[in-house]
């Protein structure tokens, strides 16, 4: 699509009918004051000097006062003729200033209907090519995964010494192979997972399912990454939180996701999942899992649970809080980052958040921690 834009839209000033100038509003104004005391003197000395010629000319006061209603009438038909001629200039100039002003809009509104044509074309190839890469992606993620799992399935076997006896060198780097599919898996699953959000095909399901027990299986999924790293991880259960009606899948991901990332930027000190009661939260906002779409919701007072994971890592500066949402972003991204993965863990947790009803945010000092806190309501509408 050309660039190419006319003069005015390049920041030169369109040009307007003189009589809408502006500076001319005060220039006009002078005119008007100029004429009409230009008239005022005329006609002040044409009747004061007539009358005395006409004094000075008449022989009797009857021959005196029909020349003054002659003059009278003359002076009527000079006046009326230059009225005349004054109100034609000013008609004649507001017709032609209406006319360039209609000139104009109609010129405005070619531009502004092709410019939102432009517009439109734009977002139209934009939403296309935003939807050909989220299949692209479900497409190319779903075909990885199935040689992926085999690549895993396969190791385990041959690890297990099902496939015959392996040396201690072939174990461990069957390992490592076994270990690397697993990382690569995961971040296929991430792919996966934004691209299906992201094309609004990825459906809630909502079950009854015990909380506790739902926790105690994430905490034992990353305890022991917590444990090679040399961290403290703790989790702190209020009373009173027994089952949640909601998607325990992703309930699941989105802990699973903030615990790995704070356990990922915390070099030492502790991780902790703090799970209180809320009950009587406000929810903000709602969404239709059929399209994703987030639409307000009334303020009914819902019971929820709130879910905290504090940290000591590295934390997070100010001016990049608003950038942890984003799909493919991290604090440390660049050249030299010293944390992997494509930073959709945070980008996940914030859209899973919002299909299920609930709410994210984060508090973090740079250098000295972080807190991620997301509120779900027990029961998912």
């Amino acid at each position: 699509m050309s660039t190419n834009r006319p003069d005015d839209e390049q920041g030169q000033n369109t040009v307007l009918p003189p009589s809408f100038d502006p500076r001319k509003k005060w220039s006009l104004r002078c005119r008007a004051l100029l004429i009409t005391a230009v008239y005022a003197i005329v006609a002040s000395l044409w009747i004061y000097a007539s009358d005395h010629a006409l004094m000075a000319l008449a022989a009797d006061t009857e021959t005196f006062s029909r020349w003054s209603v002659y003059k009278g009438i003359g002076f009527v038909l000079v006046t009326s003729l230059l009225l005349l001629i004054l109100i034609w200039w000013a008609f004649g100039a507001l017709e032609k200033a209406y006319a360039d002003l209609k000139a104009l809009n109609q010129s405005l509104e070619k531009r502004v209907r092709a410019r939102t044509n432009e517009l439109e074309l734009v977002a139209n190839r934009a939403e296309t090519a935003d939807q050909l890469k989220s299949s692209f992606l479900a497409t190319m993620s779903h075909e990885l995964r199935t040689p992926l799992n085999s690549i895993i399935g396969f190791t385990g076997i041959i690890l297990q010494g099902m496939a015959g006896p392996i040396t201690r060198e072939q174990k461990k780097q069957l390992g490592m192979v076994r270990s690397s599919a697993r990382h690569l898996l995961d971040l296929i699953n991430d792919v996966l997972d934004i691209s299906k959000i992201e094309a609004g095909q990825l459906q809630v399901r909502r079950e009854s399912f015990v909380l506790t027990d739902a926790i105690d299986q994430v905490i034992g999924s990353v305890k022991p990454l917590a444990e090679r790293k040399g961290l403290s991880l703790h989790r702190d259960i209020a009373e009173g939180l027994s089952t949640m009606c909601s998607d325990r899948r992703r309930v699941e991901q989105i802990l699973l996701n903030l615990l790995n990332n704070a356990i990922k930027f915390t070099d030492q000190g502790s991780v902790a999942l703090h799970v209180e009661l809320e009950p009587a939260w406000i929810p903000t906002t709602a969404v239709d899992s059929a399209n994703n779409r987030i639409s307000l919701r009334g303020k009914q007072p819902v019971p929820a649970v709130r879910f905290r994971v504090t940290d000591t890592g590295i934390g997070i500066r100010p001016e990049d809080i608003e950038q942890l949402f984003k799909p493919f972003n991290q604090v440390d991204s660049g050249l030299t980052r010293q944390h992997d993965g494509t930073g959709l863990g945070l980008a996940i947790c914030g859209r899973l958040t919002n299909l299920l009803g609930g709410a994210i945010k984060v508090d973090s000092q740079w250098s000295q921690g972080s807190e991620f806190t997301v509120i779900l309501p027990l029961e998912l509408s």
